[in-house]
């Protein structure tokens, strides 16, 4: 296939304020911290899912990890509603494509299997996503905060043989504000597996992008895509610069409240792709408007090209 995805870095910097955005489940839903450090942490599956809901609610394309089909159960042979495991999901997207007879070409017709991999372990299906992020750090140092507030409901409880009706209560545990530098890679070997095309990676830009800005529940409201930096490799290239998140830094790190306190540097990140220009076929970069401040220095980058936000829809 001509237009398979070519091998690439991704940097994703997002910011959050006054916002839960990766809870742990198993901590009460709390804010996931590494306590000696002081920095937040999110987890690659919460960037996973950003895409995916993005792409689930906003585009008409195929998911196997759905949300409305998990949540609604699965049908047996008997009609008995069951929870929906792996395999009975892809039973379910068998019926929708009864025309292809190739297993994997069924599986992938759902996008995220092209892009992040997935599984059907009875019918044998194991395949490492072209896709991949790792846990991110918060660039600078934050806190969790525990505050409680009333709920939309009331309880009912007796005193003296009548009822009592008495507001609910809940905890919500938030940061004040971090930025976070996600970073993701797009392998050559996992692209040819998966036949992960380009236009699928155009959507999983627009999904980190416009998912991350369109989180809008109670506990995600606040987050907003900040600067998303994609290297593309030659397609004869087998060099990778790797983590780059590593090379960006704040020169100001405790007490941030807002972007615009924030001061990056990323000298080390433009010196370094530049060390690798010979490898690299282009760097395409997304800037925030509050990040177009940083732009003479990305200017810096050879074989650079600047993506405005709204031309991501004219991409595909």
């Amino acid at each position: 296939m001509t237009n398979l995805a070519k091998e690439s870095e991704i940097l994703f910097i997002w910011d959050t304020r006054l916002s839960n955005p990766n809870g742990d489940m198993m901590s009460d839903n709390a804010n996931r911290f590494d306590e000696i450090d002081e920095k937040a942490i999110i987890s690659d599956v919460r960037v996973k899912r950003t895409v995916r809901d993005y792409i689930q609610y906003h585009k008409n394309i195929d998911i196997f990890v759905n949300n409305d089909a998990i949540l609604a159960g699965y049908k047996d042979e008997k009609g008995k509603i069951k929870s929906v495991t792996a395999e009975n999901r892809f039973n379910q997207i068998k019926e929708q494509f009864k025309d292809i007879k190739n297993e994997k070409d069924i599986f992938l017709n759902c996008i995220d299997n092209r892009l992040f991999g997935g599984v059907a372990p009875k019918s044998g299906l194991q395949l490492i996503g072209a896709v991949q992020f790792s846990w991110t750090k918060s660039l600078n140092k934050t806190e969790t905060i525990l505050s409680q507030g009333t709920g939309a409901f009331a309880t009912e409880s007796k005193k003296d043989g009548e009822a009592k009706f008495t507001k609910t209560f809940r905890v919500d545990n938030y940061i004040p504000y971090a930025i976070f530098p996600t970073y993701g890679t797009i392998n050559r070997a996992n692209v040819s597996n998966c036949k992960t095309t380009k236009k699928d990676i155009d959507e999983l830009i627009e999904g980190l992008w416009f998912g991350t800005k369109k989180l809008n529940t109670h506990t995600k409201m606040g987050q907003k895509p900040r600067l998303l930096l994609q290297i593309i490799y030659n397609d004869d290239s087998n060099y990778f610069i790797g983590l780059l998140d590593e090379l960006v830094t704040l020169k100001n790190s405790d007490e941030i409240r807002s972007l615009d306190e924030a001061e990056f540097d990323f000298s080390e990140l433009i010196k370094v792709i530049n060390s690798a220009e010979s490898f690299i076929d282009k760097v395409q970069v997304i800037l925030d408007n509050k990040m177009e401040k940083y732009k003479n220095e990305f200017n810096k980058i050879k074989k650079i090209e600047f993506i405005e936000e709204t031309k991501l829809f004219n991409q595909k």
